[in-house]
């Protein structure tokens, strides 16, 4: 078996080998070599449980502690089960008290506080204090009056409304329904107004907790102070040239800056990629990694974490995703949140350490470098081998890093995986928004098809709808190329405008007389068209549609989305969804209520349409590939992610972990358990695939019904994002 580019050998008196598909990356500058053996990983699902195991790894911590993240909140509650756990900021606190040596390293632009902060009660002179203010005194709770007022103003719409339903006649069906539908709208303003981190000028904690505010803004002031001891907190940024370091491992090295990342890009070293989006990814990056190693220079008490969870209070979440924050434990207006991590032991810790102290050392200054040497320089005496765990198995650390390289192994990985794929593969990422990886998967469904494979390639993909109002392209061109463009019917419909008006004009210029420029002309908008593939053999088709009313029917769920999959692929793209099922309360009703409730039940029948939705937020980066392999991470995908912030991902063609992971999160979604009906895998994928198709087939009837869901996966649908050239 082979996982490494080699030359193969084979004896004469063999004449046989045994090879594996390459699933690792050896190209585009990677930091990390393929580790052959002895890597052990334990899927984490859910912040439940991947915070828990942070919780307990950190408490065991002796000797040291280093984390990577984009976000961090030294208020979150990481172990829930006990009400004298410790938060994040208290547990590092204790551990530097104890004398372990916490290193912590943050993405932070100073900007993008006002838009999603990153680093709670930090501030903008980064010791405590809000966004706005300066961080020298103490600062106090937001003011929480204004939204006292607006919560007292919509509580008394709420009375109002129900005192409106009780006096409906039992036969008014139609009264009826709008009235509950008002008060859902009143109870959902409600939610809002509870909801989230506070921003701008009171950007210290949650809405609902304005004394967590102080404690935040309290821990940042005192792990700056001089009264903090073994445990220092960075935050890192892109740099806009660049910046030239220097460490006694490496020598000079140059890390490359956002003028860089625009330069590679306007290199054509990308797709086809627009102007405007270019200048956004290059001059807004974000580091996006998230990871922790714990006891590093202790190799056989060694241990750490490859994440998609960020440390804010958003990320944790139960595996049930309860509809209401209270009964899931949540803290309020954080969820529901699905989420995938990964505890690694084995040698990928020595390229996890090296990632971190690269980071670390950049961030440190020239002198500092110089007097005290570096991390990397400190850690030398690991080497890989000693890390190697009994029954373990091969595994590579791959990054996105354009400050180093540049390195873009994360999509290397995507690519390979997905040109290796014979059977399924599973996709359950934030973002579905890389046109060039759908491109992939049909050219090799299309391969097997001209070369007579019988059984179709099964694509599952769980993410999120845009459900922006702009700059939706990028994840319209991903499902249109998949032959599922439906399933965005506002850009759908955008789109089909697009296209007519190409028409009508490609039919008034044919009207014209000839003319050098008429006929210019002509070529121009015939190229357009083909580049969007308009048959012009059709044009009359087109020009006939009313594109305002298919969609119409589409919204109100009239008709069927029409999806049209390349030839030799079944694919199911799908959303989570928890569901409230409007059922009776345990509150406790008069006689009238309840003689009302008989009233309608005579005259209309058992009420429906009662139901509530609220989305399950996919921030999961996974990858399965025909229960051989998967990868796991930081990384989305979307242009962003895969060319130009830092992400970092683990690969491992491991086939017990990867059947793992598909069939808890199956099972999950669906509330049904995987396929084990024969022996062949490909069997149990159609028999899989066809319980997804059923239940999203019944979950789109009963959505629009609002009744209850059968499991958590809906038909991915998205009616109010409109078509726009993508800028992330």
């Amino acid at each position: 078996m082979t996982y490494l580019d080699q030359k193969l050998s084979i004896s004469l008196e063999e004449s046989a080998a045994t090879l594996t598909s390459d699933w690792f990356a050896h190209k585009n500058n990677p930091l990390s070599p393929p580790r052959p053996a002895g890597n052990v990983v334990t899927p984490l699902v859910c912040g439940e449980e991947a915070f828990g195991k942070v919780y307990e790894c950190i408490q065991k911590a002796t000797k040291s502690i280093d984390l990577i993240s984009w976000g961090f909140d030294p208020g979150l509650r990481l172990n829930r089960a006990s009400a004298d756990s410790l938060s994040l900021g208290e547990l590092l606190k204790q551990k530097a008290d104890q004398g372990v040596e916490v290193r912590v390293l943050i993405w932070n632009n100073r900007a993008a506080q006002f838009v999603e902060n990153s680093v709670i009660g930090e501030g903008w002179s980064g010791e405590g204090g809000t966004s706005a203010g300066s961080g020298l005194t103490a600062g106090k709770p937001a003011d929480t009056s204004a939204r006292e007022v607006k919560r007292q103003k919509l509580l008394r719409k709420q009375q109002e409304e129900q005192v409106r339903l009780e006096k409906l006649s039992a036969n008014d069906e139609s009264g009826r329904r709008t009235s509950r539908n008002r008060l859902i709208d009143i109870q959902k303003s409600l939610d809002d107004l509870d909801s989230g981190y506070t921003k701008g000028s009171d950007s210290g904690g949650t809405v609902q907790d304005p004394n967590e505010q102080v404690k935040t803004r309290d821990w940042h002031r005192w792990v700056h102070s001089r009264e903090a001891r073994n445990i220092e907190f960075r935050t890192r940024d892109f740099e806009f040239l660049g910046q030239l370091t220097y460490d006694d491992q490496n020598g000079l090295r140059m890390h490359w800056g956002r003028l860089a990342i625009l330069w590679r890009m306007l290199k054509d070293e990308s797709h086809d990629v627009p102007f405007m989006q270019m200048l956004v990814l290059s001059l807004f990056p974000s580091h996006h990694q998230k990871t922790l190693v714990i006891d590093y220079m202790d190799p056989q008490k060694a241990e750490g974490f490859v994440m998609g969870h960020n440390l804010q209070r958003n990320y944790w979440d139960t595996t049930a995703h309860a509809y209401d924050d209270e009964a899931g434990k949540r803290d309020q207006g954080f969820g529901p949140w699905q989420d995938l991590s990964l505890h690694v032991l084995g040698p990928v810790l020595f390229d996890l350490n090296h990632n971190f102290c690269n980071a670390w050392d950049k961030s440190s200054s020239w002198i500092r470098r110089v007097f005290k040497g570096t991390l990397n320089h400190e850690r030398s005496s690991v080497k890989p081998l000693s890390l190697i765990r009994d029954g373990g198995e091969p595994a590579q650390i791959c990054r996105t890093q354009p400050e180093e390289g540049p390195e873009k192994t994360i999509l290397e990985v995507y690519e390979k995986a997905l040109g290796n794929v014979h059977q399924y593969a599973y996709i359950e990422n934030q973002y579905f928004r890389y046109k060039p990886l759908a491109e992939r998967l049909k050219k090799v469904a299309a391969d097997y098809v001209a070369a007579g494979k019988q059984q179709d390639l099964h694509l599952f993909v769980v993410t999120n709808n845009p459900e922006s109002g702009h700059y939706s392209s990028s994840t319209y061109e991903m499902l249109d190329t998949l032959g599922q463009g439906e399933l965005m019917p506002l850009a759908h419909r955008d789109l089909l405008y697009d296209q007519r008006q190409l028409a009508y004009r490609q039919r008034e210029l044919k009207a014209r007389d000839e003319s050098p420029t008429r006929d210019q002309e002509l070529a121009k908008v015939q190229t357009q068209m083909n580049e969007q593939g308009i048959d012009s053999s059709h044009t009359d088709e087109l020009l006939a549609m009313d594109p305002n009313k298919h969609y119409n029917q589409a919204a109100a769920r009239e008709l069927e989305p029409e999806l049209l999959p390349p030839k030799g692929l079944k694919i199911i793209i799908a959303t989570l969804v928890s569901c409230k099922d409007g059922g009776e309360t345990a509150t406790a009703k008069t006689r009238e209520q309840r003689q009302t409730e008989r009233d309608i039940t005579e005259h209309l029948g058992p009420e429906q349409g009662m139901a509530q939705y609220k989305s399950i937020y996919v921030h999961s980066k996974l990858l399965l590939v025909d229960d051989l392999f998967f990868t796991l991470g930081s990384a989305n995908i979307n242009e962003r992610s895969l060319n130009s912030d830092s992400e970092l991902n683990i690969a491992m063609p491991s086939p017990q972990t990867t059947r793992t992971w598909r069939e808890r999160l199956w099972g999950m979604h669906s509330g049904k358990g995987v396929s084990k009906k024969t022996p062949f895998l490909i069997d149990n994928i159609q028999d899989d695939y066809e319980k997804w198709d059923a239940i999203i087939t019944k979950n789109w009837e009963n959505q629009k019904k609002k009744l209850p869901l059968n499991g958590n996966l809906v038909r991915f649908w998205d009616v109010v994002t409109p078509y726009a050239k993508a800028l992330d």
